[in-house]
């Protein structure tokens, strides 16, 4: 399945574990193949410690399954 674009109300927001620090995602920088969406665009600028990346994880995986951000499908 081909990368579709991540359509949302805001950017993604979440705190970082390790230095507290309130980091943000432009929902232009996310895709979603095969039900899982993907970061990679972002932290390809940002380095994240594994603490963050599982936070960033799961909460994109929750995310998408509750609806709050979906694919652009028009």
């Amino acid at each position: 399945m081909t990368a579709v674009a991540v359509t949302g109300a805001s950017p993604i927001t979440f705190v970082s574990e390790d230095s507290g620090l309130q980091i943000q995602i432009p929902l232009a920088l996310l895709t979603v193949a095969n039900g899982v969406v993907d970061a990679s665009t972002w932290t390809s600028l940002v380095t994240l410690s594994s603490n963050d990346t599982t936070i960033l994880t799961n909460l994109l995986a929750d995310l998408l399954a509750r609806g709050v951000i979906a694919p652009v499908t028009a």
